[in-house]
């Protein structure tokens, strides 16, 4: 008889699936449960049937042991529950004991996020793919330093750059956000108030260039129009070549009708043809005098 003591098989999915939780350093996805269940060989003694529902298990199959021991540990009150963040799920601390959690581990007070700090990774979190043009757009005051705390809790990090102009950086939440505010998704920031979208950046991308496109065109219509003005103002100023063609053609005329009337409105009295001729006259009367006198004598 041997003396090797036989480790009955766990009497479900669940506590299989209990036991992986409590082991993991992080979270585990179902997928990842599924693999590491599935990758256990059998030894001599198991119960064939037990270990072929193990090893053949699906990710259904798991999804519903996973909710089934959110119950249970719920309803047993052991201090601690099963949380999902990013689609992975972890045991962790029920928040009422976290004092004497902290006390245990001589850990202290966790920081507090500011006012500022928070107003920014609400923005960030609700409005994520965001610049930080966009953010302080949103805030009115510089945010680079709620930025850097933010980035150095590890709450928000880089996700790309944006395809404005200049392509500046976006920011987006990551995993330790879900976790830290015990958040599945960010599909359930909308739940919380679906009034508050996320954006989307191609859609601002193309709503800048939209309206980039509509300034260019009517600053080139106005210059366009200021220019046919321009050129309507000179027409009406300057002769046509036709206009100066036909002056230089009449000019001549012009100028000898004005000295003919100029000639004639200007010449004086006594050197019209009438005196002349009344001038010889007396001069022949006055010869005609002397002779008769010289007669006399």
């Amino acid at each position: 008889m041997s003396d090797e003591v036989k480790i009955p098989l766990p009497r479900s999915l669940q506590e299989i699936v209990g036991a992986l939780l409590f082991a993991s350093e992080t979270p585990l996805t179902a997928n990842e449960i599924r693999d590491a269940i599935r990758a256990v060989e059998p030894v001599d003694g198991d119960n064939s049937e037990m270990m072929d529902v193990y090893r053949t298990c699906t990710s259904k199959e798991i999804a519903e042991a996973l909710r089934g021991l959110e119950k249970a540990l719920d309803v047993a009150g052991a201090g601690f529950s099963l949380v999902c963040t990013s689609n992975a799920y972890r045991l962790q601390s029920a928040p009422s004991c976290g004092r004497y959690v902290r006390a245990l581990l001589k850990m202290d007070r966790p920081n507090r996020l500011g006012r500022a700090s928070l107003e920014t990774l609400a923005i960030v979190a609700y409005r994520q793919p965001i610049t930080k043009s966009e953010i302080e757009e949103i805030r009115g005051v510089d945010v680079s330093a709620n930025i850097k705390t933010l980035m150095d809790l590890q709450l928000i990090r880089l996700v790309g750059k944006s395809e404005l102009p200049g392509h500046p950086f976006l920011y987006g939440t990551t995993p330790l956000f879900l976790e830290h505010f015990g958040l599945s998704s960010l599909e359930q920031l909308n739940e919380l108030d679906p009034t508050l979208q996320r954006s989307n950046p191609r859609k601002k991308a193309l709503n800048y260039k939209r309206k980039a496109d509509e300034k260019s065109a009517a600053k080139e219509e106005e210059a366009t129009k200021e220019a046919a003005e321009s050129e309507d103002t000179s027409s009406e100023a300057s002769p046509s070549e036709e206009e100066v063609e036909e002056a230089v053609m009449t000019a001549p005329e012009s100028i000898q009708d004005d000295e003919e009337d100029l000639f004639i409105d200007d010449t004086p009295d006594e050197f019209d043809d009438d005196d002349d001729d009344d001038f010889d006259d007396e001069e022949d009367e006055d010869d005609i005098e002397d002779e008769e006198d010289e007669n006399e004598k």
